[in-house]
């Protein structure tokens, strides 16, 4: 490379830095939409509404989620690689982002082309069985299982979902029979479970309290970090012994990767400060979900790579496909 060439490249390399710079330094001057990969009223929607309304006061411009569900969650995940790199366009991503590429063939790579920004919530579970079940604990329902084969069937609410994949994981490390029954969500399948036809179900907090507290499921054991207060009396799947066997459940907010490193800092300092929030935290409490220890977004990404392999390689043993 002669001089001319070289000074031709640094000039352009600092035009680009001086260019992104100004673009961080203005950031944001316009509303900045966030994609939900599920429909409106779910989960995913509340704990994006919940993060996106503290966000938008400490950014001063409107915070809009907007819900695009189909393709087993890749049609709005794939409109984050098509979009600038520029921290207008977000995705709530759940666990689901790391799964569904060893289920599906999908037009983005799960790793390469995202940048997390901040992990916000964690979704709190409850194994739970109908009273007909000789168990009390996850260890009793381990040996029930082992000693009756085709005797335990549970509530699947989709395939590569993190219920769906918790439960696999608790059998596959375990290695005792339990027959997994699809169905289009968890709302389906909860009559069979209410009523005895569904042996087993991992459900989520909110709606698993109401339930055993009637009387009408027993709980085994809860996936989450510390006991929930509802259910003081039940211990945590690691207190039970089966640390192991745990899928968190996941909510991280992520843009496009090469967005500028300003703009990822100003997201995430964003996102925490709206977690610090009692408001905030009370609305992701009420909708099942712990806010977790603070981590940095190489963290995040950290911890995506790893549940990549990790669940990669259950999807795989456990031979599940897109389609029970």
């Amino acid at each position: 490379m002669n001089r001319l060439t070289r000074r031709a490249t640094l000039g352009t390399a600092t035009a680009f830095a001086l260019t992104q710079g100004a673009a961080a330094q203005a950031y944001p001057n316009k509303p900045i939409r966030v994609l939900v990969p599920y429909p409106v009223g779910g989960i995913v929607d509340i704990v994006t509404r919940a993060v996106a309304e503290p966000m938008q006061t400490d950014l001063g411009q409107p915070v809009v989620v907007e819900p695009k569900p189909g393709g087993n969650s890749t049609l709005a995940t794939a409109m984050i690689p098509q979009a600038p790199a520029d921290g207008y366009n977000g995705l709530m991503a759940t666990i689901s982002h790391v799964v569904v590429p060893h289920l599906q063939s999908v037009p983005y790579g799960a790793l390469a082309d995202f940048q997390p920004i901040a992990l916000v919530a964690v979704a709190t579970s409850v194994a739970t069985v109908n009273p007909s079940v000789p168990v009390k604990t996850l260890k009793e329902l381990v040996e029930y299982g082992k000693a009756n084969p085709g005797k335990l069937h549970y509530l699947n609410p989709g395939n590569g979902s993190s219920i769906h994949l918790s439960s696999e994981l608790l059998k596959n490390q375990y290695k005792f029979d339990m027959t997994s029954v699809p169905y289009r969500g968890i709302p389906p399948g909860l009559p069979d479970l209410l009523e005895g036809r569904l042996q087993v179900g991992l459900l989520p907090a909110a709606l698993a309290v109401q339930h055993v507290q009637s009387g009408k499921l027993r709980a085994l054991a809860v996936l989450a970090d510390k006991r929930l207060p509802t259910l003081p009396d039940v211990p945590t799947f690691a207190e039970a012994g089966f640390a192991d066997a745990q899928v968190m459940s996941w909510y991280v907010i992520a843009v496009r990767a090469g967005t500028p490193a300003a703009i990822v800092e100003r997201l995430h300092a964003s996102a925490m400060k709206g977690l610090r929030e009692p408001e905030t935290r009370d609305r992701l409490t009420k909708a099942g979900c712990e806010v977790p220890a603070p981590r940095s977004p190489a963290e995040v990404l950290a911890m995506w790579k790893a549940d990549y392999s990790r669940y990669g390689r259950l999807v795989k043993d456990a031979g599940i496909k897109t389609e029970s």
